[in-house]
């Protein structure tokens, strides 16, 4: 078992101001694109861009297989 009997909680005192934030390729992915912005995605990454990309745009998207191309699907901001 793990010692923790150093450990505080401290709950007379606001936590202390973050000195890095915490980096997402997709938050300023989605973030950069407007309505109607769309991009490809290789149907192997589908599953983790799917999974990072739909926490930052929150029902705002479509993301479906693309017409004319096997293997890629397409990512569009609908609102």
């Amino acid at each position: 078992m793990f010692d923790l009997s150093y450990i505080e909680i401290i709950s007379d005192r606001k936590v202390p101001q973050r000195k890095t934030q915490p980096q997402s390729y997709y938050r300023d992915l989605v973030g950069q694109m407007g309505v109607g912005d769309w991009c490809t995605v290789k149907e192997k990454d589908y599953g983790r861009f799917l999974a990072g990309v739909s926490a930052y745009s929150k029902g705002r998207y479509a993301l479906y297989k693309h017409p004319k191309h096997e293997g890629q699907y397409v990512f569009t901001l609908t609102r």
